[in-house]
């Protein structure tokens, strides 16, 4: 009996011995568990849930404030990791392929504004003037602040002839311009127009790298050469970006041998990579210049910065977009998704394209670097041009030229677009000029290819006083405020746009890009300075 007691002691010891045991593993790890800051913040976010939904003082939709906390938490990181809802994540691929209806603009949401990543090459938008880095502030004379990419697309989308009249606020304007945009297919094609500028150039825009952009590129090219072409203007200028592997294949086409085009770098070092350049392609030793602008962003610029570095060509226009982050999309089980950053692109001379950001937010006076302080005209091969600016970090070519970081790519030629009158920006806007250029070619398209082909309405087709007298009076009765003397300086803008309008509605899209031409300072500089990239071609090993 004596040793049953004992024994059912020493069980009831044990017992406790093993609850106190048990108990301080629990604790253990519970603190080990709270030791891991993810956790912390899980725990954080629950109490957060639980006390809105028990005690707000309406039905509150969890789902939408769980939404709304990770595109904000996002929203703190850099301007491209985001976070996409379900109903956005299969509309993302039409960025690339296939086609749809609306105005025609690739857009990013940034602390509640819509702003234009790009208008896409040829479409409705980029025809009014519309550009990368404008704000939606209002859609229909609403606002459009705090507007989801659903609710985005829904107002921005429609069928092709409809309307839509959207304020823009762009940096440097006091107020925001109305654009009435009329809605059109949007057909996504890499290869905006090919054609020979004359018996030995050939010019060629790429307004985006999708799937297909190198073997449209190669069509074109070897189309252009049957021709006669024996040297390149390669136009980047709006081109936004997309496909890595697209723009490293036509990288390689024209650089050969076997050299950096781009690397990337990341925290996680899985996501370092280098890609190359291979030899035996066709055109590694046609003399190229190529066109950028503010507008030329992430695959456009990994081409532009491997060109310069590496001194295979020469880089016309403004200093590019500086969008150097790489994202990758990761997949959530609800069918939304998020797009996060996951390293940096590199040029090969070890220059960061991306631009300086803060907050989730680009720095505004990093928005157009080339605009403001820096000279136009000047060869940076031959004279630093900015050799004083000690802020920026300096990186050599591989022959040892000295080239500038500190966000995008900086051309070897700064030439600004020439400014446009305001009373010029309405009228362009409230859709006035592209009205009368439809109307006009309606009334007269008979006469018109009657009296010439295409070659003839380049040289021949005018527009007259009548014409403009006519434009007036139509933006009168818009109510704008018109301005004569701001409308005639750009008189000489306004006729080449027309024409190349009417040119393109009647002869094609080819017309349309040969006339802007005549009046692109940008592409004039580039024409030239061939022989000069024909010195650089030739050099090149």
């Amino acid at each position: 009996m004596q040793k049953l007691f004992y024994n059912r002691r020493r069980l009831a010891i044990t017992g406790a011995v093993l609850i106190v045991a048990s108990a301080l593993m629990g604790a253990r790890i519970e603190r080990a568990f709270s030791d891991d800051p993810i956790t912390e913040l899980l725990q954080k976010d629950n109490e957060v849930l639980n006390l809105v939904q028990h005690y707000y003082v309406d039905k509150p939709d969890l789902g939408e404030l769980n939404d709304a906390a990770i595109a904000g938490m996002l929203g703190k990181l850099d301007p491209h990791t985001v976070y996409m809802p379900p109903k956005t994540v299969d509309e993302e691929g039409e960025r690339f392929e296939g086609k749809f209806e609306g105005i025609g603009v690739t857009f990013t949401i940034i602390h509640d504004t819509i702003t234009v990543d790009s208008p896409i090459p040829g479409g409705p938008s980029d025809q009014l003037g519309i550009r990368a880095g404008d704000k939606i502030v209002a859609i229909e004379g609403k606002s459009a602040i705090k507007l989801k990419e659903d609710e985005v697309r829904k107002e921005l989308r429609g069928p092709k002839g409809t309307k839509v009249t959207v304020g823009i606020d762009r940096f440097g304007d006091t107020t925001p311009t109305a654009y009435t945009i009329t809605r059109d297919v949007i057909p996504i094609v890499s290869v905006m127009a090919h054609f020979m500028v004359d018996p030995t150039t050939g010019y060629v825009d790429i307004g985006r790298f999708a799937g297909t952009t190198y073997d449209e590129l190669m069509q074109a090219l070897n189309e252009l050469r049957s021709q006669g072409m024996t040297r390149l203007i390669l136009d980047l200028r709006g081109n936004p970006g997309g496909y890595l592997e697209q723009a490293v294949h036509v990288a390689d086409e024209f650089i050969g041998g076997n050299k950096t085009i781009v690397y990337t770098k990341g925290r996680d070092h899985d996501f370092d990579d280098s890609l190359f350049s291979h030899p035996g392609d066709q055109y590694e030793k046609t003399p190229l210049v190529v066109l950028v602008d503010n507008g030329s962003a992430s695959a456009s610029e990994i081409v532009s910065g491997a060109f310069q570095d590496l001194d295979r060509a020469l880089i016309v226009g403004q200093t590019t977009f500086g969008k150097g982050l790489v994202q990758r999309q990761y997949p959530l089980r609800d069918g939304s998704a998020i797009r996060l950053t996951i390293s940096r692109y590199y040029t090969p001379s070890g220059r960061s394209i991306q631009k300086p950001y803060e907050d989730g937010k680009y720095l505004k006076n990093t928005t157009a670097l080339a605009q403001s302080d820096e000279d136009e005209d000047n060869y940076s091969h031959s004279f630093d041009v900015n050799a004083t600016d000690t802020s920026r970090p300096k990186f050599k070519t591989a022959s040892g030229r000295t080239i500038y970081g500190g966000g995008g790519i900086t051309p070897d030629f700064l030439v600004r677009n020439d400014t446009m009158q305001p009373t010029t920006r309405k009228i362009w806007a409230t859709g006035v000029l592209g009205e009368f250029a439809e109307e006009y070619v309606d009334q007269h398209i008979a006469e018109i290819k009657k009296a010439g082909d295409a070659d003839y309405f380049i040289k021949n087709f005018r527009i007259t006083d009548a014409m403009f007298n006519d434009i007036v009076r139509r933006a009168k009765d818009k109510k704008i405020d018109v301005n004569l003397d701001q409308f005639k300086i750009d008189r000489s803008w306004i006729s080449v746009l027309l024409r190349a309008e009417m040119g393109g509605r009647i002869y094609g899209n080819e017309v349309n890009y040969r006339i802007r031409l005549e009046d692109d300072r940008q592409y004039q500089k580039a024409y030239g300075v061939l022989d000069e990239a024909g010195r650089l071609a030739a050099a090149f090993k």
